[in-house]
């Protein structure tokens, strides 16, 4: 036991047992995306309602029974799937789990953050670790359109972005969610991306993030655009460039408002939780300071190993693509519906 949350040992394979090689491995050899051609699938365009005149790109794809009368029934569930900082719709994990997810019965929409994979161009304003309207907007889309039965689930920032969620005074549709690598600790995980152990990620984020203003995929006054490009730490982005174009005081202000830790206590939906203590984004000393049993509703899960939303474990006839975050996210999800 650690803390009050039981360590899982994933036993990945040996050029696997890193947590560098975990993170990063498939989305250097990322699967197949089929989505696109082997299933049916379409566009789903939203305008959102914040009078910024962004748009939300989703891609759905419907459960297969309904257009194959072979294929596996309809469960009446709806996976809604978001993606981490700077990802998209294709990212590995979120391609992976979709398609898990449609050969287990569900129906799938994988949200792309604002200004991020096919929703580049469809939205100036961007996204921030707190933007739970654009959930509910979409949560409330889903259960309007396809189905009263609506799972959320949230990778890395978004996973954030759900605990917040959850935790808020609102109306929520959804039956339960999970959360996958989530920064818990805003203002934590900032001081460690800042470190030296972080320097490889922080530098991959920073020059995405500087790329989409030369692009002008995102929109900024000059000034906020000037500090965007000189800007060294995630820290400075957040103070200089993310708090005030989102009317925050400063990066401080921003953490304050937006970590999840501070919304975790009044989750009432049932949820799973997942982190990995080998994270080389997010260290695991926030997730093992939460008195979990407390939460009655949550889930926690800390492996050994995983990496940053990697979770490789080696193959076996439970999981013989070795893929244990699919199998322990479908698992949890087909014992509540």
């Amino acid at each position: 036991m650690d803390g009050n949350t039981e360590v899982i040992n994933l036993h990945p394979p040996k050029f696997l047992n890193n947590n560098h090689v975990q993170t990063i491995f498939t989305t250097i050899f990322p699967p197949k995306n089929h989505l696109k051609t082997k299933y049916d699938s379409d566009v789903l365009i939203l305008k959102t309602k914040d009078g910024s005149g962004d748009f939300l790109w989703l891609d759905h794809n419907p459960p297969l029974s309904k257009s194959d009368k072979k294929a596996i029934s309809w469960n009446g569930y709806y996976l809604v799937l978001f993606h981490g900082m700077e990802g998209s719709s294709d990212s590995h994990y979120i391609v992976s789990l979709a398609e898990a997810a449609l050969l287990q019965g569900y129906g799938v929409i994988r949200v792309n953050q604002r200004g991020c994979g096919r929703g580049e161009g469809l939205s100036k304003k961007g996204y921030n670790a707190g933007m739970t309207n654009d959930v509910a907007q979409i949560e409330n889309y889903v259960y309007n359109i396809f189905s009263k039965k609506i799972i959320l689930c949230g990778f890395s920032l978004s996973a954030n972005i759900l605990l917040k969620y959850f935790g808020e005074k609102r109306t929520i549709r959804s039956k339960f969610f999970s959360a996958v690598s989530p920064p818990l600790d805003l203002k934590r995980a900032c001081e460690h991306i800042d470190s030296q152990a972080g320097i490889f990620y922080r530098k991959v984020f920073l020059d995405s993030f500087k790329d989409k203003f030369k692009r002008g995929i995102l929109s900024a006054p000059n000034s906020i655009k000037e500090h965007a490009y000189k800007a060294k730490t995630m820290f400075d982005f957040d103070d200089m460039v993310t708090a005030p174009l989102f009317g925050y005081k400063g990066a401080l202000d921003y953490y304050r408002s937006n970590s999840s830790i501070h919304y975790i206590h009044r989750i009432k939906a049932k949820g799973i939780v997942i982190h990995a203590k080998d994270d080389p984004l997010i260290p695991p000393d926030t997730f093992r300071s939460i008195h979990w049993k407390k939460i009655q509703s949550l889930t926690p899960v800390l492996t050994e190993t995983g990496g940053h939303v990697g979770f490789i474990t080696r193959k076996t006839e439970e999981i013989p693509d070795g893929k244990w975050l699919n199998f322990i996210l479908l698992q949890f999800f087909k014992k509540l519906i």
